[in-house]
């Protein structure tokens, strides 16, 4: 075939038309170039279209993704806001009563405000027109109302509160009107009722509203927008237990949240009971004795436990002054909650085991046991006690300055000695004990009685105390310990301080042999139906570490305290009693002051109860705190007592 032909071309002649031919075969090479070109061209469109339309894709892929997997349960919940609602009913907590049935802590209806944050008008103006109005009904500051709602994520249906504790007549009103309120209802919640406040509030405890700080930490545990839960005292201690599950109330709406249908209701389910050690009665006598002679003598601070010996149950707990528990319960107003944070007496305070004071005297028990141990003195030492012991320049008196005459250790704890007991704990260069315990054993020995570290109560907040040495002095007050320090310490002054709990500890374990037993308040867990769950059992700290012959010389000694010595007035009692008295001075608003404490157990030859009692700034211990014990002991031999 002609080349030309094949490319398309007609050659006409020889000569003349070679240059022809060749500018006709330059053009079609153009042409050529052109047409790859377009083709060129035409594929990168197709691939600038192509990325195109994958970006499209990718951004509407990663829109769908934001949407469903990332946002889908906020979306979710919009979604199903516009065709049901759901009313989450608060479950009642479980009953707190007695060792006897008796009921501390029970539950009552309360009438609450609550917004549906989802359902709330979008528009600021009808919002607030909203609230205005129910804040007149309600009795309470808009602006109040409009802070509550102003921190609620509006994309929720979850009923959050407002306002708490409402009136009858408030609540029937919003009740009756609630179609000119939308996103606004009335919910009928349970709250706690507390028996005896004032008697308990530190025992118990309280409840309040659940805050966002403790909704985010109670997050995996179900916990409402609107939810009570435990603040203090057993309501905290013991939340796992009394709180029950919510139940749910659903109902279908239409699109503009007008109601349709009810659906079938989930009801709550009550929390769990527990059932203290506490006996109702022994406490109420308790409390009255001590109500009754801190009026006669003016005092408003103080505090009393009594304990089974032998197993740490905790028999009765009160701290004073206390307060109206149930102001938490129902929302305590903020000028309800100022009086009690700028009351002087710390109302707030459970002085029981937050509270630290130098245990005076009721100390000398313990010093006598580790003296005996430790060999420094044994039952037939005689010390001269002529009031003083001087050393160079400084005097160091006991408290009856004129002496209290030759002392043993049995006469030394009946009377209080406190020369006595300055010359165990740090010698006495006129009598045969010529150096004492030192500070090291006397630290020694307060720790094995476990003073200085919490004993475990199911309480929060209790304190450890403070067991000084001169290694402590150093550290922290920059300073060396001195002979003073320790004949204070011997006495139980100085920079020791302990907790009424620890006091009845050691008189508890001086009581029962030689055991340190955790005190514990809960003493079984049942459901509703009656069920127990659970048992709480006896613990023993510490055991083995008394020596029985000298134990007994010590509890001899305290018995002779009540035949014989500082708490004479308990020997007319029906039961034989054995205990410690103790005056504790302590400087405040730089005045020196005391605080009046007593310690005692009975039957003295079967313990079955160790009561400690301490009022603070109370003066003499055998004035103030013995007669409290007396009345409590008269009324529990006749009612409790195990023959």
């Amino acid at each position: 075939m002609n080349p030309f032909e094949y490319y398309g071309l007609k050659r006409t002649s020889k000569a003349s038309k070679q240059g022809v031919a060749f500018e006709e075969t330059l053009v079609d090479a153009g042409a050529e170039d052109r047409a790859v070109l377009d083709d060129e061209r035409e594929q990168l469109n197709y691939r600038l279209i192509g990325l195109a339309l994958l970006f499209v894709f990718l951004v509407i892929f990663g829109r769908l993704y934001n949407l469903q997997a990332i946002r889908g349960d906020e979306y979710r919940a919009l979604a199903e806001g516009n065709k049901s609602r759901t009313q989450y009913l608060l479950a009642p907590r479980g009953l707190i009563v007695d060792n006897h049935g008796k009921v501390i802590v029970g539950n009552v209806p309360s009438f609450e405000l609550v917004a549906i944050p989802g359902d709330l008008p979008t528009e600021i103006s009808e919002l607030e027109k909203r609230l205005t109005e129910i804040a007149g009904i309600i009795g309470k500051e808009v602006s109040e109302l409009q802070a509550l709602v102003s921190k609620m994520d509006r994309s929720t249906y979850q009923a959050q509160t407002l306002a708490q504790n409402l009136t009858k007549d408030a609540a029937l009103t919003l009740i009756a009107r609630r179609d000119e309120f939308k996103g606004f209802s009335v919910q009928n919640n349970p709250i706690r009722d507390y028996k005896d406040p004032i008697m308990y509030s530190h025992l118990v405890g309280y409840t309040g509203k659940i805050t966002e700080e403790e909704l985010k930490e109670k997050n995996s545990e179900n916990y409402l927008l609107n939810d009570y839960i435990g603040k203090t005292g057993l309501e905290v201690q013991y939340e796992n237990f009394l709180r029950g599950i919510p139940g749910q109330k659903p109902s279908e709406i239409d699109a503009v949240g007008n109601f349709k249908k009810s659906l079938p209701e989930i009801p709550p389910q009550p929390g769990k009971n527990i059932r203290l050690n506490i006996d109702y009665d022994l406490q109420k006598t308790m409390y009255d004795s001590l109500t009754a002679i801190m009026q006669k003598f003016n005092k408003s601070k103080a505090a009393a436990v009594a304990t089974d010996p032998k197993t740490g149950r905790v028999l009765a707990f009160i701290s004073l002054p206390g307060f109206d528990n149930n102001w938490f319960a129902r929302g305590i107003s903020s000028n309800e909650y100022s009086s009690l944070l700028n009351d002087q007496s710390i109302p707030l305070l459970n002085r029981a085991i937050s509270g630290t004071y130098p245990p005076g005297s009721t100390v000398k028990p313990m010093l006598a046991q580790a003296a005996l141990t430790e060999g420094i003195v044994d039952p037939n030492t005689k010390i001269l006690d002529d009031g003083v012991i001087r050393i160079g320049e400084y005097s160091f008196y006991g408290y009856e300055r004129s002496g209290l005459g030759i002392m043993d250790v049995y006469s030394a704890i009946a009377r209080s000695s406190d020369i006595y007991f300055y010359t165990i704990g740090g010698g006495n260069a006129k009598t045969v004990v010529k150096e004492g315990l030192g500070p090291e054993k006397l630290a020694e020995w307060y720790r094995k009685f476990h003073v200085g570290t919490k004993l475990g109560i199911d309480l929060p907040n209790e304190k450890d105390g403070l067991v000084p040495d001169p290694d402590w002095k150093l550290r922290v007050r920059n300073e060396p310990w001195y002979l003073g320090n320790t004949y204070h310490y011997s006495i139980g002054q100085g920079d020791l301080l302990v907790t009424p709990l620890q006091v009845n500890s050691w008189t508890a374990t001086i009581a029962n042999g030689g055991k340190i037993m955790r005190p514990f308040i809960l003493n079984e867990v049942a459901e509703s139906t009656g069920k127990i769950v659970h048992k709480e059992q006896p613990k023993v700290i510490n055991e083995n570490f008394l020596d029985q012959k000298w134990l007994k010389v010590v509890q001899d000694g305290m018995r002779q305290t009540v035949t014989a010595g500082s708490a004479r007035s308990l020997n007319a009692l029906p039961i034989s009693v054995a205990g410690k008295t103790g005056t504790a001075q302590f400087i405040s608003r730089n005045l020196t002051s005391t605080h009046a404490w007593f310690t005692a157990y009975a039957p003295f030859e079967d313990p079955q109860i160790a009561i400690t009692v301490l009022v603070e700034e109370g003066g003499e211990g055998s004035s103030v705190a013995v007669p409290v014990v007396r009345e409590t002991l008269i009324w529990w031999a006749a009612n409790r007592l195990i023959k």
